[in-house]
């Protein structure tokens, strides 16, 4: 599979938002990221071809803060562009992938960019073991990120089969 542009995988979500509304950049961070760990966990290789940063605010992509600091949003849903070409960036993402980009709207669409912040925060996470271990800007390891979504995968397993 191939790995693709964080932005890309940013359009994907823009578009499923389907909203002229300007989008809140962490919350869009925050689905990318996730989108790439559950990724990881389930299709066992990386989403995008970056690893995310530890910032104060949790997992950034670099890529998608730059292109939104001098680009912007100006795609239709407010997606973003290829500032020379003036098209929308996309990839054409396997079913596989898609199922992980539409699994990841569905569950965490709904939560705030300060909520999905939150959730990247815990103890434990892998932007906890990048930021205090390596401190502010220090990507995240892969290995930590798909980690930490097979154990969020098992971990649900686990409480499904006890309410059963």
């Amino acid at each position: 599979m191939p790995n693709y542009s964080p932005l890309a995988i940013a359009n994907e979500f823009l578009r499923r938002r389907a909203s002229s509304s300007w989008p809140a950049q962490m919350q869009l961070q925050k689905l990318v990221y996730i989108a790439h760990g559950w990724n990881l966990a389930i299709n066992n290789a990386p989403l995008v071809h970056s690893l995310p940063e530890a910032w104060d605010n949790g997992p950034v992509f670099r890529e998608i803060w730059d292109h939104i600091r001098d680009f912007g949003y100006r795609g239709p849903n407010c997606t973003l562009t290829d500032p020379f070409e003036n098209k929308e960036i996309a990839e054409e993402l396997t079913p596989a992938e898609k199922a992980v980009v539409d699994h990841v709207w569905n569950k965490y669409q709904g939560y705030s960019g300060v909520a999905l912040s939150k959730m990247t925060h815990e103890p434990g996470t892998p932007w906890y073991k990048a930021y205090f271990g390596g401190g502010q800007n220090t990507p995240l390891s892969n290995d930590d990120i798909k980690q930490h979504y097979i154990d969020l995968a098992l971990a649900g397993r686990a409480a499904q089969q006890t309410s059963h």
